[in-house]
């Protein structure tokens, strides 16, 4: 039957998939942390912004969050800006940060 796409050049698929596929950027990293016995699924990506360091930084598929170096806490600490952004637990921020900064030791 014409019309169908079953004698196309592409085989069974009627139209060629020419979409891009997403790459993985280099800098980021996934992690599997363990925090007060509940896992997390954690993705992290460096850039640079005013000559610092920062991190977003997803766990289990949620919002993205952005971490910079508190130098009160002498550590990296979330920046949610955004009302709608989850807040994290302590334990957890505290276990990323740890994390991140050794990745940039």
């Amino acid at each position: 039957m014409a019309g169908r796409g079953d004698k196309n050049k592409q085989g069974g698929q009627a139209f060629a998939d020419n979409r891009p596929t997403e790459k993985k950027p280099a800098n980021r990293k996934s992690y599997d942390l363990v925090v007060d016995d509940v896992p997390y699924l954690v993705s992290a990506e460096a850039f640079t912004y005013n000559d610092e360091q920062r991190y977003y930084v997803t766990v289990n598929g949620g919002p993205q969050h952005v971490f910079i170096w508190d130098t009160d806490l002498k550590r990296l600490t979330a920046l949610d800006t955004d009302e709608d952004s989850a807040t994290l637990p302590e334990a957890l921020e505290e276990a990323l940060s740890k994390k991140l900064q050794q990745e940039t030791a």
